[in-house]
This record gives structure tokens, C-alpha cells and sequence, in this order.
């Protein structure tokens, strides 16, 4: 019988030697690169492109009313070419010490001056030609927050920065894409293909107005991807105050799903995934609600 100490000794005899190969390999890699030609391969240059989701509540008339709930989304207007004076998502190009994720967050701040709590890779763009200046790569993330809470300020190549409401439905064969501010309004209507594989929904565009690059597309895919993960992560959280009522959490998942959901059987689904606070909600025009907190895991 091999004793235990026996193979503890064998295991880091093992460790050292997989150390060693290391080691070696690490050396031959430096080797190798001194000598590397990269002009070989043409290179693109990679970059992010945030769509940042926001909930709001409307206004009402009556104070008694419980405020409905609206989706929007943040685009700023570039203030420089290409696609000047069109609204595009916030975004930028990738620099060589950055990830993707760092990337994001210093473009959001520096051309909305937004932090979120919630920042996700959805998709990847390399269609070519889809940027004019270059061949260029970009990854689709998304970010979330509760409307309201920060201040917009318009920065770096960004001349301005708005929320818009967003509205995606299917008419016939064929989406159309709605993004309203006042009396800005952006319209596109966009193809359903298969993808690949048949296992996730890919668009083309048909026709497009006043926003830059492929942005209506990668907004679609966002759409889409938000759809999907609300209905099976808890990221609805994430577009809530710390504290919140059950009805407001399910006013959530209406307004991103567009459909009415059962409350017994909605309440039964987050069950588990809620808290209660113990406080009731304040200066409320109805009876007030229990307020709820996500639940800690």
C-alpha cells in the first residue's frame, strides 16, 4: 500500500517538474518573439460599443396612480467624422494595456460620465466595412441601471448624450427598431436571419436613419440578449434601487418582456430570490407595499 506522504512527495515532484517545463516554454516564447515578424498579418483595431439600458418611471397624472415603468437607452450625438451630428452608442477603441471591461467603463465615463453596476459582453461585430475609417472589431456590451440615479454629462468626442425610449416589436417579416427622445426619433427596420448554427438570432439591415456604424444592430442584438437574460439570471436587480416592491420588480420584467405576466405566478418565481425588509414604502399616494431586497447567495 502507498503510504499518503508518499504521494504527496510524488505530487510535488510532479509540480516541480511541470515548473521547470514552464520555465522553458516561458524562455523558447521569449526567444521566439524576438524574432517575430508580425507585419505579416494586417491587424485590426478592436473596440467597445456600450449600450446602456436605463429604467424610468413615468410620470402620472394622479398621485394615487402607481407609476408605469419605461425602458430607455443612452446614445450620444459624436461630435466629430465620422458620422457627425449622428447619435451612436457610447464606445471607443481598445487601448493595448486595457480589457474590454476597462475599456468600457473608462469610455462611459469619459463621454457620459456614468457609472453602472452591471456590465456584460453580448456580441462581436466584424463585418467588414462596417466602420469607414478602418478595419475594425468591436464588442457588443451591455450595462444597466436604475433611471435617474447619475447625471449625464456629454464628454470626449461626444457633443451631446439623451435617453431614448426604445420600442422593438416584429411587424409582418420584419422589426422595426424605435428610439424616441422628444422630437428626436430614430428609426430602422431590420431582417431576422438564422445564425450559423440556428442557436441564436442574428439581423441585417434594411433601411436605417441618424445613427452611426452599425449601431441599430448591435442595439437589436442587446434587445434581444436582455430579453433572454431576464428570464433566467437575476439581472432585473440591477435596474432597481436597493430596495424595492414586489410590484416593482415585476413592473420590470413587463416592461423589457413587453407582456403582462400573472402576479401569484410571477411572486412564486422570485420567491426565492427576494427578502423582506421589514419597511413598508413611504410617501406613496396608494396603501403602502412591503419592501423587498435581493437575497443574498
Amino acid at each position: 500500500m502507498i503510504k499518503a506522504e508518499t504521494l504527496i512527495r510524488i505530487s510535488k515532484e510532479e509540480a516541480a517538474i511541470i515548473m521547470r517545463k514552464k520555465s522553458e516554454i516561458q524562455k523558447e516564447n521569449e526567444e521566439f518573439v524576438k524574432t517575430y515578424d508580425d507585419s505579416k498579418y494586417p491587424k485590426p483595431s478592436v473596440t467597445v460599443d456600450i449600450v446602456i439600458f436605463g429604467m424610468f418611471d413615468l410620470k402620472e397624472d394622479n398621485y394615487r396612480k402607481i407609476s408605469e415603468k419605461k425602458l430607455k437607452v443612452l446614445l450620444i450625438q459624436r461630435g466629430e467624422a465620422p458620422y457627425e451630428g449622428c447619435y451612436a452608442l457610447p464606445g471607443g477603441f481598445v487601448h493595448p494595456e486595457e480589457t474590454i471591461y476597462k475599456a468600457a467603463e473608462r469610455e462611459l465615463k469619459e463621454e457620459t460620465n456614468l457609472n453602472c453596476n452591471f456590465l456584460e459582453q453580448f456580441g462581436v461585430y466584424s463585418n467588414p466595412g462596417r466602420d469607414p475609417r478602418r478595419w475594425v472589431i468591436s464588442n457588443g456590451l451591455m450595462a444597466l441601471m436604475n433611471g435617474g440615479q447619475e447625471v449625464i454629462q456629454a464628454g470626449d468626442d461626444a457633443s451631446d448624450a439623451k435617453w431614448f425610449d426604445v420600442s422593438f416589436e416584429k411587424k409582418g417579416e420584419k422589426w422595426n427598431l424605435c428610439l424616441t427622445n422628444g422630437e428626436d426619433k430614430i428609426n430602422a427596420r431590420l431582417e431576422e436571419m438564422a445564425s450559423q448554427w440556428g442557436v441564436k438570432r442574428k439581423f441585417k439591415t434594411i433601411e436605417s436613419d441618424d445613427i452611426a456604424f452599425d449601431h441599430e444592430l448591435i442595439l437589436a442584438d442587446a434587445i434581444v440578449q436582455l430579453r433572454k437574460w431576464i428570464t433566467e439570471t437575476p439581472i432585473a436587480f440591477r435596474l432597481l434601487p436597493e430596495k424595492f416592491t414586489l410590484r416593482e420588480l415585476q413592473q420590470i420584467h413587463e416592461t423589457v418582456l413587453d407582456t403582462k405576466l400573472l402576479v401569484p405566478a410571477f411572486r412564486r418565481k422570485v420567491a426565492w430570490l427576494v427578502e423582506d425588509t421589514g419597511e413598508m414604502s413611504e410617501n406613496v399616494g396608494h396603501r403602502p407595499a412591503a419592501l423587498y431586497r435581493e437575497k443574498t447567495r
